[in-house]
């Protein structure tokens, strides 16, 4: 196991998905790994630099590329880094940034 998943583990971090919505219902599974992979990462960078340099996030675009690499997910990203809390809100999927909607 990675130091960075072992980080999010001892830290018990929140992962949430949904925002009420059936857009929700549409997101593909790679899009979901995505977001997943976005939140080690940024645990690992709240391990390694603190609360104070990794800020908190509020309706953020985040564009992320899966194990495709023709495709990007686009969410609106959410987080409490003090409390490992991430929601995410999938937007749509598109096969480069210049086609965000």
């Amino acid at each position: 196991m990675s130091y960075r998943n072992s980080i999010s583990e001892i830290r018990n971090v929140i992962v949430t998905f949904d925002d009420g919505t059936a857009a929700q219902l549409g997101a593909p599974i790679d899009s979901y790994k995505a977001a997943m992979e976005k939140v080690a990462v940024l645990e690992g960078d709240f391990a390694k630099k603190g609360a104070s340099l990794v800020p908190d996030l509020t309706d953020a675009v985040a564009l992320i590329t899966g194990t495709q690499a023709t495709q990007l997910h686009v969410f609106t990203l959410t987080t409490v880094m003090a409390t490992g809390n991430y929601e995410f809100v999938y937007v749509e999927t598109v096969p480069d940034a210049d086609s965000v909607s």
